[in-house]
């Protein structure tokens, strides 16, 4: 589904995301971007942490996960 279907949290996750590392880069997180469709949040929160930009940013990367998981 479109950005505007989703949850709110989910929306705002994914702009935090969007800006934080870009587009392209957020492109290719496939298994993150299927989960998020497919709306298994839990799956969704533990690809983000499985990333070199979960490595990289540290606890930003634990709080959004932590709120995609929480919208299940």
């Amino acid at each position: 589904g479109n950005l505007e279907d989703m949850p709110q949290e989910a929306q705002q996750v994914i702009v935090n995301m969007t800006f934080n590392m870009g587009a392209p880069r957020l492109s290719k997180f496939l298994k993150f971007i299927k989960a998020i469709h497919d709306e298994d949040w839990q799956t969704a929160s533990v690809e983000m942490l499985d990333s070199r930009w979960a490595k990289q940013v540290g606890d930003r990367a634990i709080r959004l996960s932590d709120r995609i998981k929480a919208i299940s």
